[in-house]
Formats: structure tokens, C-alpha cells, sequence
């Protein structure tokens, strides 16, 4: 028998009648099986039948010759119960497995579904060296997403993934059981190249259902699982009520509003929300100023927070809607002895013993005090160098437009602020993973062009010649300097969970280049 791909998804185990499993707009009718076994239930129908959008191409006069015409595609769910066997004195348990045809898992509720159901049997069943393809994302950022494809199959290192600072969202290679099946593709659903028929399908499902409850991917994929989405919508539900109920309550403590994305500071200058009325806004994105709009007679609620704006403008320009209030916040809340984070507008549970693991990484790294002048709230962060800078004779400023190197990585930033004492300081304000980790890569690209690049030197420089003495001609000795992020905070000297995953990674990287690392915290001025 040839090997057909067929689809299947998982139903939750609490779901005892999978019709329940079905959207309510669902097309499918349910079709009465031949050998009628208990075991088994056959929606089928048309995954859709409306006129084809094109249609609106045409003078609304003609559109009459189209009367009729409906666009479509067959569709069909088999649900499989599955009777698992019984372990010892446990209760004997079943599950609905579903076998998905044509465009039949669009049918089904995601809520009703266990996610990464099939990456956990793809994990379970893939041989640790027959791995194809996998899609992976960045979980500060929820538009990037990457698929790294081989010719050939190898390990997940093969790919030049670094799993500690990713998500894995899919995975394909070949099964190593020979009896399993071919290739598959695991995400929420499984996609499995396999020898089956209606009359194995029983067999087939048991061996798939039981392959999710197997535990083998711990010892060949330890990575896995350490930061995981959560799909569920009845626990986003219940993280987006205990976020609201924290805000509501001022207890703020790890959560706080930022940018979603990478921005100019020079090209914004001011922020507001949208009903905030007629005022200049404010210097910076505060989540204290947002909450200011809101009283006991004005309560706050997830409407408002998934509804309205943060607003922007630039230097005597008019505001205008940017972003969604909830898009900005980022949380970290312990829930039950777990840590959950809220990160560009998704809901992630991170395992207890990566948290250890990443607090050790971040606790090896020194903080220190390197004498500059302390943050003015709001202050932009190239007018902050410049103050940094002035009257000092042991600090020298390099402003982007400095140095313009041109490397392997596309445009490199040198530093902010390069010191006598060889210290390469790189400056930002404290705000969301995402710009802390393109800070902390920033200052990883800069340390390696700065040893392997004799054109980046000579530009640094030409650009001041008073650094002759710190930034020599030839390759320098790593040893002698110290990669220096200093952040810029108005009483919130901590790192977001991402952000000291990314700085870990990084100090690993930078160290094993020789250069020594550390932070350094600026805090806001202090008012008499």
C-alpha cells in the first residue's frame, strides 16, 4: 500500500461528544457509517458555499449572469475514539482523535483542540538526526517568524538554531519507527505520510494518541517545552482577568507599557491614549499615566485595554493612533508557582527550572557604576550622550552618524559613549524584550567587527583621533575592553524575563570573544 498524508488534530480530553467540537457555523452534517461502529462518527459537507469574491469585479447590472455560482470545497471529520490502555489501577481513559479531509479542520473549534498536540508526537517519533525543516519564532516579536530548511536531514543544531531563544512551531523529518510512518509535520495538528485504511484507522489512532503521551522527546529534545504559547482560550481568558484585576488593584509591580515595536525616539516626541482629551500628552509611554484615566466611576476594563489607542506625534505634528494599549503592555506574572508572560499581545508559561537557569546566567554578570550622570524622564536618549559627555575628557561620544561601517550584519553602530578606561558603552532606556534585545545584539555586532575589521577602526578613528591610544591600528586584545549596556530607567532597574535570555545568550557569546560584559543601571534624577 502506497503512503497517503493524512491530517489529524486532538480533541480535549474533556470533550465526550465531538460534534461539540465543531464551530457552530459549521456546514458538515453528520453521515451515517455503513458498519455504524460506536467508535467512530463522519461529519462531511462543503467547507464553505458562498458566491466567489470576484464576482464584485463585474458592473452591478451584470452580476445577475453569476446567480448561482457558488465557490466551494468538500470537507469531511472522522472522529476516532481511542481506548487507551489501562496502567495499573488508573481508570481506563479514551480520547477523540480527529481525521481531518480537504478543508474539514477548518470546521473545528481551536479552543476545543490540544495545542502543539502534534510537534509533542512529531518530537516523540522524529529520530534526533532525521529532521527536515523547522518554523520557528522569536518570542518578543509575534510577526517573525523563520523556516530553516535542510537538503539533508540532521539535528536541530544543524539549522543554526539557538533553541533557548526561540519558539518552535513546527517541525517536519521522517519517523524513526518504520511501522509509524514516513515523513511528518508536527505544530498543532500532525501531518503523517502513512500506510492506513478505514478499516486500520483504529490501530493507527491508538498508536498516534499514545505516541502524544510518551515522554521520549525529554531525552532527545531537552530544549523543548521550555517557553511555551498558550493557545487555551479559557486560560488566556484567565491571565488577561488577573493582568486586569493587578492594574486595577495598582499592584504593578512586573508589568509596564512600552513601544510593541523598534522606534526612533527622534521622530516621536510625545504619547497619548485615546479618550485622554485635548492635552500635549506625555514625554514618555507610562502605564501610571494610563491608568490615570480611570476611576471607580470610570473602571477600568479588557475592553478598554483591547480597544483603545496610544497615540503619537512628532515635534509640532498632530497625534495620531499607533498602537493598541494592550499590544504595549508587557507582564510577568507567578501564578500557582508558574511564571507567565504577556509579550507582543500572546500569553507564554515558562518552565520553573529555565527560569533558575537564566536568574544564575544574569546574576554572573556585574553591575556597575560607571560615573555617568543620572536619567531626566523623558530625556531622548542622544541628548542624554551628550550630556553624559560634557566637560569629560575621559569619554567621547559616537554618534550614529560617526561611523557608518558597512559589515557582514549590514550597518554597524560602534557605541554610544567609548571610554579611557576601554569600557564600550552602549546606551538605551529600559523598555520592552524586544529593543533590549536588539540592544544587546547591537553591542555583540559591534564587539565582533570591532577585533575584525581594520576599515571600522580606522572610521573610529578618523572620526575622533584623540582615541588613538584606546583603539589601536591593529587587532586589539579583547581582554583589555568591556562591553558596558547601560539602561536608562525611571525606578524600574529590572530586565523583562526575554530580554535576560537574550543578554545571557549574548554574554556567552561576547565572553568566549574574550571581552568582559556588565551592566549598568541609571537611574532617574532625584527631585529635592
Amino acid at each position: 500500500m502506497a503512503k497517503k498524508a493524512y491530517s489529524f488534530r486532538l480533541l480535549k480530553q474533556h470533550i465526550v461528544d465531538p460534534a461539540d467540537a465543531l464551530k457552530d457555523n459549521n456546514k458538515l452534517q453528520e453521515k451515517q457509517l455503513s458498519d455504524a461502529p460506536g467508535n467512530k462518527r463522519l461529519f462531511a459537507g462543503q467547507a464553505y458555499g458562498a458566491p466567489p469574491g470576484w464576482i464584485s469585479f463585474f458592473a452591478e447590472p451584470d452580476r445577475a449572469h453569476f446567480n448561482g455560482l457558488f465557490g466551494g470545497q468538500a470537507a469531511a471529520v472522522l472522529f476516532v475514539r481511542v481506548e487507551l490502555p489501562i496502567d495499573g489501577d488508573q481508570a481506563p481513559e479514551s480520547r477523540w482523535l480527529a481525521l481531518c479531509f480537504g478543508m474539514g479542520f477548518q470546521d473545528l473549534r481551536p479552543e476545543a483542540l490540544e495545542s502543539q498536540f502534534g510537534l509533542r508526537v512529531a518530537l516523540n517519533r522524529l529520530g534526533r538526526e532525521r529532521i527536515k525543516s523547522v518554523d520557528t519564532r522569536r518570542p518578543e516579536d509575534a510577526t517573525i517568524q523563520t523556516r530553516s530548511q535542510n537538503n539533508r536531514a540532521g539535528e536541530i543544531f544543524d539549522f543554526g538554531i539557538e533553541m533557548n531563544r526561540i519558539i518552535l512551531q513546527a517541525i517536519t523529518g521522517k519517523s524513526g519507527e518504520d511501522n509509524f510512518g514516513g515523513t511528518l509535520t508536527g505544530a498543532d495538528g500532525l501531518k503523517l505520510s502513512c500506510d492506513t485504511s478505514y478499516h486500520e484507522i483504529d490501530d493507527k489512532a491508538l498508536q498516534i494518541v499514545t505516541s502524544y503521551g510518551d515522554n521520549a522527546f525529554e531525552e532527545m529534545f531537552p530544549w523543548y517545552g521550555k517557553i511555551t504559547p498558550i493557545r487555551d482560550k479559557a486560560r488566556i481568558g484567565q491571565l488577561d482577568n488577573e493582568l486586569l484585576a493587578r492594574l486595577i488593584a495598582g499592584l504593578i509591580d512586573g508589568i509596564h507599557m512600552a513601544p510593541p515595536e523598534i522606534v526612533d525616539y527622534q521622530n516621536i516626541d510625545r504619547f497619548k491614549f485615546s479618550g485622554s482629551g485635548r492635552g500635549d500628552g506625555h514625554d514618555e509611554l507610562r502605564l501610571g499615566d494610563y491608568l490615570d484615566l480611570f476611576s471607580n466611576e470610570r473602571p477600568l476594563t479588557l475592553t478598554h485595554l483591547k480597544g483603545d489607542k496610544v497615540r503619537v506625534a512628532s515635534d509640532e505634528g498632530q497625534f495620531f493612533d499607533r498602537w493598541v494599549v494592550f499590544k504595549c503592555l508587557s507582564a510577568e506574572i507567578h501564578i500557582d508557582g508558574i511564571l507567565y508572560i504577556l509579550a507582543a499581545d500572546e500569553w507564554y508559561a515558562v518552565r520553573n527550572d529555565f527560569v533558575a537557569d537564566i536568574n544564575e546566567a544574569i546574576a554572573d554578570i556585574p553591575v556597575i557604576d560607571i560615573g555617568l550622570p543620572a536619567y531626566v524622564p523623558g530625556e531622548r536618549e542622544g541628548d542624554y550622550n551628550e550630556r553624559a559627555v560634557d566637560g569629560r575628557d575621559d569619554l567621547f561620544l559616537y554618534d550614529k552618524n560617526l561611523v557608518a561601517f558597512e559589515g557582514e550584519r549590514g550597518r554597524v553602530e560602534f557605541c554610544d559613549l567609548l571610554a579611557a578606561n576601554r569600557d564600550l558603552i552602549h546606551v538605551k532606556r529600559r523598555s520592552r524584550s524586544q529593543t533590549l534585545s536588539h540592544l544587546f545584539m547591537q553591542g555583540h555586532v559591534s564587539a565582533e567587527a570591532f577585533l575584525d575589521y581594520p576599515a571600522l577602526r580606522d572610521q573610529i578613528r578618523a572620526a575622533m583621533p584623540d582615541v588613538g591610544l584606546i583603539v589601536p591600528a591593529e587587532r586589539p586584545d579583547p581582554a583589555q575592553y568591556r562591553v558596558v549596556y547601560a539602561l536608562l530607567h525611571e525606578g524600574n532597574a529590572t530586565l523583562p524575563f526575554f530580554s535576560k535570555v537574550a543578554l545571557s545568550s549574548i554574554s556567552k557569546q561576547l565572553r568566549r570573544m574574550n571581552y568582559r560584559v556588565a551592566l549598568s543601571w541609571i537611574g532617574p534624577v532625584v527631585a529635592m
